[in-house]
């Protein structure tokens, strides 16, 4: 597998990297400008390509197969004069409707040239889409396709995940030139998209066609870019770095982001042959940017003598108080104080870099080839990008903490043959790779020296260590709180590998001129690899003895079986989890132990009749998934290796597949001449995240052992086995009206009925073997589709098109969200050894937002107008939300099993201790308002154009609260230090400043608890200069 990564990427570099484009279709009627006839035979097409049509009968032309993007029509008949028409849109999978009427003419002259506006309203589409072009991307000052699509109506950004339509995390497909971006091992997006390479966009909220599917809530469809018939370029470069890390520039921090975009295209050899590539080096020193508040524990004020402490000694007076085995009252390490600058976290950076492309090549004139693809690699320390990792692991053992590296490459092929003018089908393969890895950065794949004293002190002559296998004692201070000492080893390795190959048929044919019909499928083959050794220490031990000189002797003592007691023993010990590897990390493909094979397929059949007054969508959807997960041949009765306690492989089996059919109906009509309704229904399915679905044999083993299972899962981990696709059926109707001819409204109600929604939850006996087991004992956790939830709401979209300078964008989304859990851990109580249970009432989920919208203005002076402000333009973006949904808990009494650093989100990390004081989800966090702005102008050299630009986010550097302590309803307070309890605790020197500085001023209890932030990011300054040639 790593000789065929190797081959693949070289691959890639060496012939551009390869995927397939999509295509849109052109149709319309031409008639005569003076008595509006029909023109029969008129010759229609389209320059830049060997696309064209006639008109039959009726004067309708349809042209198909037209790759996306911007086009001159041309429409000639014998006795007319000529047209063209300019800047005519194509869109994948969409229909572009354009009519010609042509002048009489004795004589022959020039082509009329004319150029078209991009229509406000979409009159043949049957469902809500919307598309974002490159040149609506330009003069955005945001980044990133996922900050893009968030800015449409019907989607909720909330602490980095998307949700549309009020479905959860993990709901919107994804897919690059018609290849799948997806990764269902998380369901979320495996390939990030050069946003210069960016051909468009589309975003379908709901209502998608039988051809697509993979997704609940949405799907994302991105174009790349083609090359054209001139060699034609761009370099790009930005940055924030004019301040170092504490200090600011314009009252705005640095956190070193620099970017850098190259691109070129144009024809190669032959006007045939053309290319696009892009190139993107991205590199942050903070890569989460955040509020930090500055503090030095030198400035805390000693209570005996009232002074600070670094005025009473030099060291600052903070010491080990010998709670981790270090000596009592040990200064610690360095000037033995800790103190961080105004929003810097050192040790966070990252570091990516991103290669992508296209190649497209016309054999004949009816045969054309796509070649594109991507690759893409970063790496960052696994901690430190949080206030609680960075304090925690980094702060003093920055240089010893681990690394983590993602690198993918995506590549596919698309051949398109053109029967005749009103029949073409497709054929595509395509192969996807993605690898993960946390390591130590100095000893790499060799895992099993990361926790050893001997190979540590011959690499950095490391000292101090317990015993062969442990590391020095972790610091202690201020009553036992906890942080890495200097040198203190990695005792985790982790890495997992994706591998997708597949291919897909599309077949397209005009059967009349008013009816289309697609018929195609696709398939994919996945191979999934995973190891993860979470205690390396135990898992030496266990094969070398404490000391290290002691091996285990497992042959001499099991004899033929050893290996088999080795894989069990040191899985035990160690807490590793792999399939697709061995105990040793090393690849196998031997059951139970080798890799996951899903493979997904399906199939479907479209059909769609336009007519002037109507056009219909309708068609059915096959979907097959076969997970292929291990599971227990009997999971109430497991055939059990009795002398190991562990399932034995005969008693292992694997998942049966899924199928489905499911139907999908659009229309749309025209209301008046500027009004177009449209509707929608339709059934769809999606297979939840296969992290949440799949277990290696000796997690498998420990979770249905009679000796080791248990019903409680709160903490994580439980039968994945159980796990079905979840289900949804929506319904849309909206209306698109053109206002006037600058200005159109659309306003869309849908309503989406979410069921087989996966919860963790108790798997209990059906009773099969009652000698054994009573029936309706309870088994062990797992997941299960037993949750549900409703979406409904209205958006609005209002729209200017560019006049007398100025263009403008509203989007504003009115909607509910309830359901019975929020993501599959909502519940996780229920699986403790709290008595409780699930709720059988909907409640606002945890991501519901009543209100949300964007509003876009953009004011620019077009080239040859304004004079010295040619080329000059500011785009003002903002954003707002009237919060989400939360649930306000007692605050806590007592200590329980928190710590007193952690006290105060104990209801947050320990489900066990939360006591609503309220119906859940009653409370809203507040309203947030954003504002970004981009302020550009264009320097017009010749054949080049300079533009000096500035990005601004959070152009107000408003501190958006996001989230709040669920026990206060503030991110200032968490209810601690004002409870009685805390008194005895805040005698003790330093701990009431230390705990301020640390949790109330900087989260670090809160982002342990929960992974989140309580405020959005503070505002960036970013200037930048692009020269297009």
């Amino acid at each position: 597998m790593k000789t065929m990564r190797v081959i693949t990427s070289l691959l890639v570099m060496t012939a551009l990297i390869f995927a397939q484009g999509g295509r849109g279709k052109v149709r319309g009627v031409v008639t005569d400008q003076e008595t509006g006839e029909v023109l029969v035979g008129a010759n229609v097409s389209i320059e830049g390509t060997s696309l064209g049509a006639s008109t039959d009968l009726n004067g309708v032309y349809v042209v198909l197969a037209i790759p996306t993007g911007t086009y001159t029509v041309q429409v000639g008949y014998i006795g007319y004069q000529e047209v063209a028409l300019s800047n005519i849109r194509v869109s994948e999978n969409q229909t572009t409707t354009q009519d010609f009427q042509l002048a009489p003419s004795a004589i022959e002259v020039d082509a009329l040239q004319i150029v078209a506006e991009r229509p406000l309203i979409q009159r043949n589409t049957t469902n809500t889409v919307r598309i974002t072009t490159q040149e609506d991307i330009q003069n955005m000052p945001v980044r990133g396709l996922q900050n893009l699509i968030a800015l449409e109506a019907g989607t909720v950004l909330q602490d980095g995940e998307l949700h549309i339509r009020g479905g959860r995390t993990g709901e919107v497909a994804y897919f690059i030139d018609g290849v799948s971006a997806m990764n269902p091992m998380y369901n979320s997006e495996n390939v990030t998209v050069i946003q210069e390479a960016l051909e468009e966009v589309q975003m379908q909220a709901g209502g998608y066609t039988a051809e697509f599917g993979g997704g609940n809530s949405g799907i994302v469809r991105s174009t790349l870019r083609s090359g054209g018939s001139q060699i034609k370029g761009s370099v790009d470069f930005r940055t924030d770095g004019f301040a170092d890390p504490g200090e600011q520039f314009l009252g705005t921090s640095s956190y070193g982001y620099t970017n850098g975009v190259v691109t070129l295209s144009g024809p190669l050899v032959t006007p045939k042959l053309r290319f696009f590539v892009a190139g993107q080096v991205n590199n942050m020193d903070n890569r989460s940017p955040s509020y930090v508040v500055p503090f030095d524990t030198r400035d805390f004020i000693d209570p005996v003598t009232g002074q600070a402490l670094g005025s009473l000694d030099s060291l600052g007076w903070l010491r080990d108080d010998g709670y981790e085995g270090r000596e009592a009252g040990e200064a610690l390490p360095g000037n033995s104080h800790i103190a961080y600058l105004l929003n810097d976290l050192p040790d966070s950076w990252r570091k990516s870099n991103m290669f992508q492309g296209t190649l497209t090549y016309d054999l004949t004139n009816s045969i054309k080839l796509r070649l594109t693809g991507t690759v893409d690699g970063s790496e960052n320390p696994a901690s430190g990008s949080t206030f609680y990792t960075n304090l925690q692991n980094s702060y003093f053992n920055g240089d010893r903490t681990s690394m983590v590296s993602r690198d993918h490459t995506m590549l596919g092929f698309r051949a398109t043959h053109i029967l005749n003018e009103k029949t073409f089908y497709e054929l595509g393969l395509f192969y996807t790779d993605r690898s993960y890895k946390n390591y130590d950065k100095d000893f790499g794949d060799d895992w099993k020296s990361y926790a050893d004293s001997v190979a540590n002190f011959e690499k950095f002559g490391a000292t101090g260590w317990r015993s062969r296998y442990l590391g020095p004692g972790w610091i202690s201070t201020i009553n036992n709180f906890e942080m890495e000492p200097p040198g203190y080893p990695n005792n985790g390795y982790s890495k997992n590998n994706q591998t997708d190959l597949g291919a897909s048929f599309d077949f397209t044919s005009q059967l009349r001129p008013r009816w289309e019909v697609k018929v195609g499928g696709r398939y994919e083959a996945w191979e999934m690899r995973r190891f993860s050794s979470g205690n390396i220490r135990q898992w030496l031990q266990t094969e070398n003895g404490v000391t290290g000189d002691d091996p285990y002797q497992w042959e001499s003592i099991y004899g033929s079986d050893w290996e088999y007691q080795r894989q069990v023993e040191l899985s035990k010990a160690s807490g590793a989890t792999y399939y697709g590897y061995d105990i040793d990390g090393e690849e196998s493909d031997e059951f139970p132990y080798g890799p996951n094979t899903p493979q997904f397929a399906s199939g479907y059949l479209q059909n769609k009749i336009e007519y002037p007054d109507l056009v219909l969508n309708f068609g059915l959807r096959f979907e097959y998934i076969d997970n292929q997960s291990l599971k227990p041949a009997d999971p109430e009765k497991p055939v059990m290796d009795t002398q190991r306690d562990w399932l034995d492989p005969s008693g292992v089996d694997r998942t049966e597949p899924y199928t489905y059919i499911l139907p999908r109906f659009n229309f749309s009509f025209p209301v008046t001449d500027r009004t177009v309704f449209y509707a929608q229904y339709g059934k769809y399915m999606q297979m939840p995240s296969l992290n949440q679905v799949y277990t290696g044999y000796t997690q498998l083993s420990n979770t249905v052992s009679p000796m080791t299972r248990s019903p409680y899962g709160w903490w994580g981990g439980g039968a994945g086995w159980t796990a079905k696709p979840e289900e949804i059926t929506q319904y849309e109707l909206g209306l698109r009206i053109l206002v006037s001819e600058s200005f159109a409204l659309t306003t869309t109600g849908f309503y989406k009925n979410y069921n087989n929604q996966l919860r963790i939850d108790e798997i209990r006996a059906s009773g099969l073997h009652p000698e054994e087991i009573a029936a309706g004992a309870t088994l062990f956790a797992g997941n299960v589709n037993e949750d549900f939830s409703t979406n409904k709401g209205v958006e609005f979209t209002l729209e200017l098109r560019r006049t007398k300078r100025v263009a403008a964008k509203l989007n504003y989304t009115l909607s509910d969200t309830r359901g019975t859990g929020a993501s599959s851990r909502s519940g996780d109580v229920v699986v403790s050894d709290v008595v409780t249970r699930y709720p059988v009432l909907m409640f606002p989920l945890d991501y519901h937002q009543p209100h949300r919208g964007s509003a876009m203005l953009d004011y620019r002076f077009a080239q040859g107008e304004g004079g010295m402000l040619q080329g000059a333009g500011v785009n003002l973006l903002m954003t707002f939300n009237s919060g989400h949904a939360y649930t306000k808990i007692v605050e806590p009494q007592e200590l329980g099993q928190a710590d007193p650093w952690d006290i105060g989100v104990r209801a947050t990390r320990d489900p066990r201790g939360r006591r609503p004081a309220e119906p859940l989800n009653h409370s809203m966090t507040p309203w947030n308002f954003n504002i970004d702005l981009n302020v550009d102008k264009v320097f017009y050299l010749g054949g080049v154009s300079v533009d000096v630009y500035m990005h601004v986010l959070n152009l107000l550097d408003r501190k958006n609260v996001i989230n709040v302590h669920p026990t206060t309803g503030t991110p200032e307070d968490d209810g601690w230090l004002r409870s009685a309890h805390a008194v005895s605790f805040k005698e003790i020197p330093q701990y009431e400043d230390f705990y301020r500085a640390i949790n109330l001023d900087n989260r670090w209890a809160w982002q342990m608890a929960s992974g989140k932030d309580f405020y959005g990011m503070p505002r960036q300054i970013r200037f930048g200069v692009r020269v297009d040639f």
